[in-house]
């Protein structure tokens, strides 16, 4: 294979796999937009009209946009075995380097865009999509391919701090300046700044560090795989696992020393680790929070459904535990009982946050109803809904 055609390969290689798996969830991927999106845009409407008249909606609008940016990669398909078979040939990989790039940049006008329209409302200067904002945002893409690219050669994390700190404090500034209607003051930054990153600190060569770039195109196809395996399974989907070492010390006191607390230790321990489940339910907590505190008189109606999806998502944790602990002197019956006390447990605390977040300090009838529905929802998804799925042996 010549050097100059193994990045289009690659690229036709992603997405044939990558078409492959949408192919089998198309239709999931298109409700469940349809009802999320439908749900996201009546909230994000009632937002609109919750905010302020002179509340500085373009502060907002600048920190969606610059973590829009922020969270942008290079996209380089590189694997682990080129660092045997490419890096000999690193100084004729220069073409490869620069179609991944193009192709960055590309899939980043595409995020922007969508971006840009979403947060438009929040914009009261007017048109963001005139001449100048196309000229200046296309040299804020062609600027954040320069800042990401050069992250393969920070060493210490006092460097990547400072870079991602320098990335934030320029996009915010130039994004908030462009959205208050200072375009000049935009163009002036940008220009500064493209001076400084694309000559001041070009001056010599630096070698590919193929090990920061391996593990970046990595963690961006995990990323891709934990959204497809949503709906199904993905074989080759590498897990992470991260120790947490305050949560763990808390189960530690929490969880009495006793043979039939052993596998409600094993699970809850699993679950605080296993940053997929854990990270999960995070996320959705942390919707159900933000909904009940801006909209409190509509957050009933959230918490419900997240409980019910919280609980479904967590399910497959029971799969989860190391075969090594079936071992252990417990019954099946204690080990889904076990399962069942951490599901309801995680529930409840779910509750909690949405309730404290949502709290009034008039206790009615109706506060006290809703709350007593939240829980009979939890017990009975746990007790009637989730005991016919859990099948732990």
């Amino acid at each position: 294979m010549e050097v100059k055609s193994i990045w289009d390969e690659r690229l036709k290689e992603f997405y044939m796999e990558i078409v492959k798996y949408f192919s089998l969830i198309a239709m999931g991927v298109f409700y469940s937009f349809i009802i999320f999106g439908s749900i996201s845009l009546y909230y994000y409407m009632k937002f609109l009209q919750w905010l302020p008249p002179h509340f500085p909606t373009e502060m907002i609008a600048s920190f969606v946009i610059t973590f829009t940016f922020l969270k942008a990669n290079v996209r380089t398909f590189v694997k682990k075995a080129d660092v045997i078979y490419l890096m000999p040939a690193e100084t004729a990989l220069s073409s490869y380097f620069k179609k991944s790039m193009f192709y960055s940049a590309f899939i980043n006008v595409i995020k922007l865009i969508i971006m840009l329209l979403i947060i438009s409302p929040l914009i009261k200067q007017g048109e963001i999509f005139n001449a100048v904002s196309i000229i200046t945002f296309s040299g804020l893409i062609i600027l954040n391919i320069r800042l990401t690219w050069i992250e393969q050669w920070l060493i210490t994390k006092l460097q990547k701090l400072f870079h991602k700190v320098i990335r934030f404090s320029t996009f915010y500034t130039i994004i908030y300046f462009m959205f208050t209607g200072e375009w000049a003051i935009s163009v002036i930054l940008l220009f500064v700044n493209f001076l400084l990153w694309f000559y001041v600190f070009t001056t010599q060569y630096k070698g590919i560090n193929w090990s920061f770039l391996i593990n970046q195109e990595e963690k961006s196809l995990l990323k891709i795989y934990k959204f497809i395996n949503f709906y199904i399974d993905v074989p080759h989907l590498k897990h992470s696992f991260k120790r947490r070492k305050l949560l763990g010390w808390l189960l530690k006191k929490v969880i009495t020393y006793k043979l039939s607390s052993s596998y409600t230790y094993l699970f809850s321990h699993l679950f605080i680790r296993y940053n997929e489940f854990y990270y999960l339910y995070v996320r959705l907590t942390l919707i159900g929070i933000g909904v009940s505190y801006f909209f409190p008189a509509y957050g009933w109606f959230v918490a419900f459904p997240l409980l019910l999806l919280s609980g479904y998502q967590l399910l497959p944790l029971q799969y989860s535990i190391n075969d090594s602990s079936r071992i252990y002197p417990v019954s099946t019956k204690t080990r889904k009982q076990s399962f069942q006390k951490l599901l309801m447990s995680l529930l409840i605390i779910q509750l909690l946050f949405f309730n404290l977040a949502s709290f009034s300090p008039i206790f009615d009838l109706k506060v006290v109803v809703l709350i007593s529905m939240e829980l009979l929802v939890a017990y009975w998804f746990v007790y009637f809904f989730a005991s016919k799925r859990i099948f732990v042996q």
